[in-house]
């Protein structure tokens, strides 16, 4: 069992290059491809307590490539390949729109684009989070600004769009409050580690 006392209260983890590989519009739940050790890990902090928050960019429906029910319906599989690991997602957020898209509802500027900080908001006021005590983890600078700016701890990892990602952090300010790491599976050598400091 893990250590709880070197966890956190809740991960706020980004969906595409994180958790799953990065299919590009994912539309059909049979094309999901989960990241080596992410769904053993998953269970693992499930199991010492720590939710698992995805907070994930959708703006294949803004852009009409899919709708709603698709969205939900990819979500449906990940936690039921999740529950039959013996963990749990405990919840999903997702953000529809795209200041570009041509959907008449979900076409236009909004607060929960990541990086604005709607979907966090959120998350924190349904699970009753402290952010401080949470961490994000994304492939992309801008999953992760939202937390920084609430404190969290951030992980950039390097699936996904993470490499290219880790080009542009060393322009940014926050740059030291990141931790770069190879996947999300490191998260838990992280967690051991964080017992001695």
């Amino acid at each position: 069992m893990m250590d709880i006392s070197a966890l956190p209260q809740a991960i706020l983890c980004d969906r595409d290059g994180t958790l799953i590989e990065d299919e590009h519009f994912l539309n059909d739940p049979t094309k999901i491809r989960w990241i080596d050790g992410v769904k053993s890990l998953l269970k693992r902090f499930h199991q010492a307590g720590v939710k698992i928050l995805v907070i994930t960019n959708q703006s294949g429906v803004a852009r009409d490539y899919f709708g709603t029910e698709t969205v939900e319906t990819i979500h449906g599989q990940l936690q039921t390949d999740i529950r039959e690991m013996g963990g749990e997602i405990a919840d999903f957020y997702y953000c529809p729109h795209h200041p570009d898209g041509t959907h008449p509802v979900y076409g236009g500027l909004c607060n929960c684009r990541k990086p604005a900080p709607g979907m966090f908001f959120n998350a924190i006021k349904d699970h009753q989070l402290t952010p401080e005590l949470c961490w994000v983890i994304g492939d992309r600078l801008r999953d992760l600004e939202p937390g920084i700016a609430l404190g969290m701890r951030a992980f950039l990892v390097q699936t996904g769009a993470g490499k290219d990602h880790t080009k542009l952090l060393s322009e940014q300010a926050y740059q030291t409050q990141v931790t770069v790491i190879p996947s999300f599976r490191n998260l838990l050598t992280f967690a051991v580690a964080s017992l001695s400091e």
